[in-house]
């Protein structure tokens, strides 16, 4: 079975990471004919019953030990990858005790193949005495592309140390931590933000292992030059949990706002909603300073203890003087999924908040109780006939977040686009675009509000047909009219709506094209989204497009990068173009160009030189990481 699992995995593709290796039955029958042949002599078989017994040896190990199943007609592949990834390591290994050179010739071969990854792994962690140390040093010495930049060489030493190898080079070993920690504190700016996650993820995996304490004894020697929350992840992983956690815990009295929110999410991340977590973030709901309390209640919110006495503290902070906290506080009683009548009526109540934002994350988060809470939507409705306009609006949000589609939600909502108020007709208007109901009913009388006097019901109109998906000719026709409107926001939404729907016709190419001139920026930002949506890549739409990477407004020039990347033309242009903006003084921009090029990249290998050309061309630069993040996403992918 370990030459079969062997012969078959070298059928595999080079990118075939998860899926299953597939042997069409006729090759599988071939060559276990061959491998039966070799011992023919032994058994005294003759060579026309070679393929007999490999039948009957294939239909055996698919009846009696399940190893091999049938996928598909007459295509063969093992029940589980990790079964064919073992006995293919193990079939190395039975090799290498003829020629240790077997298990050298492997990694330079395959040594960043995902493939072949936890096979070299699990060869690699057999090894015993001397070998070891002559694996690692292979795996450090060869020539892999763009190593100075992405250390992958240095990556997988790390991972085969996280198998605890039986590594006795101290000096090995010391080198190899000391090169990630040296990684861990460079300036995220220099090395890029994908190493710096490769690092961590190498650093963490070496929990439970004869390494850890090492490796954390390190990163505690160069504490003042790693972040102080990131150091505490650190120690949770490395075996020493309890000490973060208090640590952690401390960091939630930090002045630092940032510094705080940070370690409520480490905490977080840690699954750690302990009696001594719940206290100490309970008693910064008090505390004077409303981001403090804002945060706490964030945190709470995430931790998902939805115990009576959170419930009770969060319920008490919708009364809070300031309106960032009273958002929190709904928004993390929408998350703990607690559908009593207190915390229900409590939000119901936030949707008459005078701050939108508040009444927006109340009605999110009956959105997210009300599937258990068929009491809300009755509420709900009913407040749609209340004499208190800002209660219709908020309950008309809400309805629209819920998710219900029943007759009476959508007819309901259809009356209140009627609203002598305009605020309840523009929620109206999102809520049945929200719902999805595409029925001729709802289309006509949206239509109807592109021609209200109110903008804002225009634009919440416009955004609904576009979320609806029709695009029939009137559909399109209007929307096309209301490029033309005289408030920004309407355009805007319409060249939004324009680009859902797909339709790519001349004349909706060309008008989103004069929208890349609009005095607005809002209104160029969502043409160039637009375009890029539908794909349109004729020489006048990249060249429109080419031309918005220089806009003064870096929200343009940031969806400009973006629509250029789905488009997928990967000329020299484009490319040394986007290649421009990773140097943009505005971070969003830089990440848009990193996304763009990541996306033309998986089509041209062009993409992946000229990434390289640019990082030895800036590599002393400040902004250098954005490349290296680039070439990372097209050579390493999710390695």
């Amino acid at each position: 079975m370990q030459r079969l699992a062997y012969w078959i995995h070298t059928q595999g593709a080079t990118d075939e990471k998860d899926g299953d290796t597939l042997i069409e039955k006729d090759e599988l029958i071939t060559q276990l004919s061959q491998y039966i042949g070799e011992i023919a002599e032994q058994k005294r078989l003759q060579k026309h019953h070679l393929k007999g017994e490999a039948k009957r040896f294939v239909d055996h190990i698919r009846e009696r030990s399940g190893l091999l199943n049938e996928q598909g007609q007459d295509k063969y592949a093992f029940v589980h990858k990790t079964f064919q990834e073992y006995l293919t390591a193990q079939e190395i290994r039975d090799r290498q005790i003829d020629d240790f050179d077997e298990v050298l010739k492997h990694i330079r071969e395959y040594l960043h193949n995902s493939h072949w990854r936890e096979v070299l792994l699990l060869l690699i962690a057999q090894q015993k005495r001397s070998h070891p140390k002559k694996v690692i040093e292979e795996i450090l010495k060869q020539d892999t592309p763009y190593e100075e930049w992405l250390h992958r060489n240095l990556f997988f030493a790390g991972s085969c140390l996280a198998e605890d190898l039986e590594l006795s080079d101290d000096s090995l070993i010391k080198e190899i931590l000391d090169r990630l920690v040296e990684l861990e504190i460079s300036d995220d700016d220099l090395v890029g933000s994908s190493i710096k996650s490769q690092v961590f993820q190498t650093l963490c995996s070496l929990n439970e292992t004869r390494f850890q304490k090492q490796a954390l004894n390190l990163l505690q020697e160069s504490a003042d030059r790693i972040d102080k929350v990131r150091l505490q992840e650190y120690r949770a992983a490395l075996g020493e949990k309890e000490r973060a956690i208090a640590e952690l815990l401390s960091q939630l009295q930090d002045e630092d706002s940032d510094v705080l929110s940070r370690a409520a999410n480490a905490l977080g991340k840690l699954g750690n909603a302990s009696p001594q977590v719940v206290e100490a973030l309970l008693s910064r709901l008090q505390d004077e300073d409303s981001d403090v309390r804002f945060l706490a209640a964030d945190a709470l919110g995430k931790l998902g203890n939805a115990s009576p006495q959170v419930v009770e503290a969060l319920l008490s902070r919708l009364q809070d003087e300031d309106s960032l906290v009273r958002y929190g506080a709904a928004d993390a009683l929408g998350k703990l999924g607690n559908t009593s009548p207190q915390v229900v009526e409590a939000l119901l109540s936030q949707l008459q908040d005078e701050d939108y934002r508040v009444r927006d994350r109340a009605a999110e988060a009956l959105g997210k109780l009300g599937n258990a809470s068929p009491q809300v939507v009755e509420a709900l409705l009913s407040r749609l006939q209340d004499e208190n306009s800002r209660l219709r609006y908020g309950a008309a949000d809400a309805l629209g977040k819920l998710g219900n589609t029943s007759p009476q939600v959508v007819e309901a909502l259809l009356s209140q686009l009627q609203d002598e108020d305009y605020r309840v007709r523009d929620r109206a208007a999102e809520a049945l675009g929200n719902l999805g109901n595409t029925s001729p009913q709802v289309v006509e009388a949206l239509l109807s509000r592109l021609q209200d006097e109110d903008y804002r019901v225009r634009s919440l109109a416009t955004d609904a047909l576009g979320k609806l998906g029709n695009a029939s000719p009137q559909v399109v026709e209007a929307l096309l009219s209301r490029l033309q409107d005289e408030d920004y926001r309407v355009r805007s939404l319409a060249t939004d709506a324009l680009g859902k729907l797909g339709n790519a016709s001349p004349q909706v190419v060309e008008a989103l094209l004069s929208r890349l001139q609009d005095e607005d920026y809002l209104v160029p930002s969502s043409a160039a989204d637009a375009l890029g949506k539908l794909g349109n890549a004729s020489p006048q739409v990249v060249e429109a497009l080419l031309s918005r990477l220089q806009d003064e407004d870096y929200r343009v020039r940031s969806l400009a990068t973006d629509a250029l990347g789905k488009l997928g033309n990967a000329s020299p242009q484009v490319v040394e173009a986007l290649l421009s903006r990773l140097q943009d003084e505005d971070y969003l921009v830089p990440s848009s160009a990193a996304d763009a090029l990541g996306k033309l990249g998986k089509n041209s290998s062009d993409v992946t030189d000229a990434v390289a050309r640019w990082i030895s061309q800036h590599q002393n630069l400040k902004y250098v990481g954005k490349g290296i993040d680039v070439l990372w996403g097209l050579v390493a992918g999710d390695a």
